[in-house]
Formats: C-alpha cells, sequence, structure tokens
C-alpha cells in the first residue's frame, strides 16, 4: 500500500460522515422513561454474527482504495491488468522498500479496517483475524501490480488485530444508546473516528439513531483515559544537537488485571498514543500497545498476581534533529506475542495499589530498526525478527505523589543468503545482515494536582547497537525529556 492511501481513509471517513442521517439531530425528549424497558445486556452487546457482510465491506475497502488511486491519483501500480495479476500468483511475495511509516504503522491501521468490519458484525476477537489476513491477501496480489509484500502481509493482519481491538472496544466506550440530539450525533461521530467500521456497521443497521437503554453503559469495564500535551527537548548526546518539539498524547489503562471477569482477548490492554502537533518530528511518533490474550489471575492478603499470554505492538519514529544527520531512533515490534507477569501490592486499609510492577519476554516475528547503509527508495530500516524484554513499575509514595520506571530492550536479527555485493544491489531484502539491540530506558514523576490534573516530568534515554556482517558497526544514543500536563478521566 502506498503512503497516499492515509490521505483517501481521510475522504473516506469524510463521504462517510456526511452520509449520517438527519434523523440522529432530532431531539426525543418527549418521550418517558417508562416508555422504554432498561435491557439486561451485559457490556459490548453479542449482537447475531454476520459473516458475508464483513467480506463484502472488506472487499469494498479494497476496490474503493484501488479506483481512487488508480482512475484519481492515477499511480502507475495502481494499474492492474490479468498479466499483473499472473505475475503477482507466479512469482510470490517479497520484501517491499516502502517507507517506515507506511510499512509499520499504515499498513497495520489498515487491517485494522479489515479486521473491524467482521468484529463490527458480531464476530469475537479470533473470528475477526482471518479478514485482516484475507484483506491484505487480496490488495496484495489483486490491487496492485507490484509483487506481493511479504511484510505487508504479516504487519497488516497481526498489527491490525492489536489495532482493531482497541479502536473496537474504545468506540464502544463512548456510544450511548439512550443520547439524544446532538449528543447523540457527536458520540456516533467520536465512536466512528475510532472505528470507521463500526460506524458504517449501525448505519446499515439503524442503530445508530434506534433509541434504547440497555446495561451496556452500566456495565463498562473500570479504564483510566489520559489526555496531555507536553513538550519535548530532544539530544543526540554524540553530536550534542537538540531540538524541542510539542506534542499531545492520548494514554488508556483498560479493565482490571486482578479481577476474575478478564476471559476474553483483550478484556485488559494498555494503549499510548504520542502526536507532534510542533517542530520537526513525524506526526505518529510513538505507539504502544500490549493486550492481554489469556491469563490466570490469583490474590493472597494484600498482594495480587496475574500470569498470562499478552499481544505487543510498538511503533517509534523520528526524524534527524538537524538537515542530512541521522534519526536519533527508529524501530518498531508489530508482531510480537509472549508471556508476562503482572504483581500488585495494596495499601493498607485500602483498595489501591501501592506498587504496580510488570515483566514481558515476547518472541517478535515481524520487527524493524533504523539502518546504517540499506538506504534505497523510501526506506532507511532493517527488517528482522527476534526477542524483546520488558520491565515496569509504578510506585504510589503518597496519595498525590508517585514515581515511574520502565526498561525495554529489543533485539532484531536480519539475515541474508546474500553475499556483500548481492546486499549491495538493495533488491528484495530484509535488509543488511546484522545484529540490532535497542534499549529504551524511562523514568517519570508524577504529582497530582488536582483530582484531573497532574503534572509530569520525565526522561527517556535510547540507545541503538548494530553489529554489521559486511559493514562498520554503529552505535547511537539519544535522550529526550517531557514536561507534561495530563487531564485524567477515570471511571
Amino acid at each position: 500500500m502506498s503512503v497516499s492511501k492515509k490521505h483517501l481513509f481521510r475522504i473516506f471517513l469524510f463521504l462517510m460522515f456526511n452520509q449520517f442521517p438527519a434523523v440522529l439531530s432530532k431531539a426525543q425528549d418527549n418521550r418517558s422513561d417508562d416508555s422504554l424497558s432498561r435491557s439486561t445486556a451485559n457490556w459490548m452487546m453479542p449482537q447475531k454474527k454476520n459473516y458475508l457482510f464483513p467480506l463484502a465491506k472488506v472487499t469494498g475497502i479494497n476496490l474503493g482504495v484501488h479506483l481512487f488511486d488508480r482512475f484519481v491519483l492515477i499511480t502507475g501500480w495502481a494499474q492492474v491488468d490479468w498479466g499483473s495479476i499472473r505475475n503477482n500468483l507466479n512469482k510470490g511475495p517479497v520484501w517491499d522498500n516502502d517507507s517506515f511509516s507506511t510499512n509499520l504503522f499504515w499498513h497495520p491501521y489498515h487491517g485494522s479496517l479489515y479486521f473491524n468490519s467482521a468484529r463490527s458484525s458480531g464476530l469475537n476477537f479470533w473470528q475477526s483475524t482471518p479478514y485482516a489476513f484475507g484483506g491484505s491477501l487480496m490488495w496484495e496480489y489483486f490491487g496492485e501490480r507490484e509483487q506481493p509484500s511479504l511484510n505487508d502481509l504479516f504487519a497488516t493482519t497481526i498489527g491490525g488485530m492489536a489495532l482493531g481491538e482497541i479502536m473496537h472496544r474504545a468506540s464502544h466506550l463512548v456510544l450511548d444508546n439512550s443520547a439524544t440530539g446532538w449528543e447523540r450525533v457527536g458520540r456516533e461521530l467520536a465512536a466512528g473516528i475510532m472505528s470507521p467500521m463500526n460506524l458504517l456497521d449501525r448505519l446499515a443497521s439503524g442503530k445508530a439513531w434506534k433509541l434504547r437503554f440497555d446495561k451496556e453503559q452500566q456495565n463498562r469495564p473500570p479504564f483510566k483515559l489520559n489526555l496531555s500535551v507536553a513538550n519535548r527537548f530532544m539530544s543526540d548526546l554524540y553530536n550534542n544537537r537538540n531540538h524541542f518539539n510539542t506534542l499531545l498524547s492520548a494514554q488508556m489503562i483498560y479493565g482490571n488485571h486482578f479481577t476474575e471477569d478478564i476471559h476474553r482477548p483483550y478484556d485488559c490492554f494498555t494503549v499510548n498514543f504520542d502526536l507532534n502537533v510542533l517542530g520537526n518530528q513525524p506526526i505518529v511518533s510513538n505507539v504502544n500497545i500490549i493486550g492481554l490474550i489469556w491469563a490466570q489471575e490469583w490474590n493472597k492478603d494484600k498482594h495480587d498476581f496475574l500470569a498470562g499470554i499478552f499481544q505487543h505492538f510498538d511503533y517509534y519514529d523520528s526524524n534527524p534533529l538537524k538537515k542530512d544527520a541521522q534519526q536519533p531512533f527508529k524501530f518498531a515490534e508489530t508482531a510480537s506475542f509472549g508471556g508476562g507477569f503482572i504483581y500488585g501490592k495494596k495499601q493498607k486499609n485500602a483498595n489501591k495499589h501501592r506498587f504496580i510492577g510488570s515483566l514481558y519476554a515476547n518472541a517478535v516475528f515481524l520487527g524493524a530498526s533504523d539502518s546504517d547503509y540499506y538506504q534505497v527508495e523510501n526506506r532507511n530500516y532493517n527488517i528482522g525478527s527476534g526477542y524483546s524484554v520488558k520491565l515496569s513499575g509504578i510506585y504510589n509514595f503518597s496519595p498525590r505523589w508517585n514515581t515511574i520506571l520502565s526498561i525495554k530492550n529489543y533485539y532484531f536479527f536480519t539475515h541474508n543468503p546474500h553475499s556483500r555485493e548481492e546486499e549491495a544491489l538493495l533488491v528484495n531484502l530484509k535488509g543488511n545482515s546484522s545484529n540490532s539491540m535497542l534499549s529504551v530506558i524511562a523514568t517519570g514523576i508524577n504529582f497530582a494536582a488536582t483530582k484531573y490534573l497532574t503534572i509530569n516530568m520525565e526522561q527517556r534515554f535510547y540507545s541503538r547497537q548494530t553489529q554489521y556482517k559486511y559493514f562498520d558497526n554503529i552505535s547511537t544514543t539519544s535522550t529526550e525529556n517531557r514536561i507534561k500536563l495530563i487531564f485524567q478521566i477515570n471511571r
């Protein structure tokens, strides 16, 4: 998928939103509460499964993107014919040279649309996954002239699962089927931005304007949402370069790890999303997801424990701090699963935790890190696989103060059965043969000024050491300091 597709998504959402029925804006205050009975439905009320409509939506997404790129943007790779299809089927997949953001963020986002085409039609997490893979497979072989991309199949499917499930659940936190008038319009649109396929389903079924009371609103799981604005100071330690940026962040902690009511994938998850709004850094600079797949929890006195299987998605992107210089960091953990352990110690005579710590060890099936020698077309990174280890903890030492420590280590291995001369051709390669170790160490302190407002100071340390098979080894080090003003929403 080319970079231009992200622009199509915006147009697609705009057109879809403008089809929103006018009936939503009509006030319905003349009804009585007694005239509508309350449903006994649980959180995200189960609905009748539909396997064919999601297939139609997935096909429609691919067809719409293809036609737009072919006839509006008139891109060469969209001029598909039977000859190009036969060529794709005969030659098979390759490692492509699209940009870092296209391959490691926008493809997972596109996969989330496939995934939620099924998820919004009543299918569960695992039943929705084949639609993400099928949509990617359909596009790679029939949607463009370029040979199918092996890394796109992984990123779109597995990354799409993580982004898709989070957007699906987050959209349901916003929806309120008992709301009317402009509040209803705003809620439906906000939920639709998070999960466009859910909005499309609600429009098609009429749920977007049907009025009903149910327990979906009362039975929502606990969650904590932090919205923040931050001043970001980045520095390259080796070359003494620095730069100021301003970013907006959203962090959500969804569910309670230490309850028995966690039976389905992503009943608990954490997500962090950073957007740069001022400065020279990429707009999407940081995405972190940890989603619970399966778990066993237990407790003893004031101690809570959980062991389980988790899905991880990490995306870090940066631009050089000075023109023609090396970027401070660029790496991603796109397709990753592993085991994890979470421990919590409660405060005396209180139900709150004084300390929460976690440890994760993951197998990374698809990851990427910046390359010092693989520079071709839009690509300047190596694709690899490997493993990661993450340790974090938060300690509340008073009602208003707490401190945070996080250590993340990523190990990516890029292997090619090629000679140095063949690697220099830069064609159909995972990158330069290499072993990379990346570390992210973050420390921070929070002060709760009010119930809803927190001040945060955080420092991050990024370190990369890459050992190349045919080229000189490279080490990079950079730091990042943040001062945040955080608005908190708790439920």
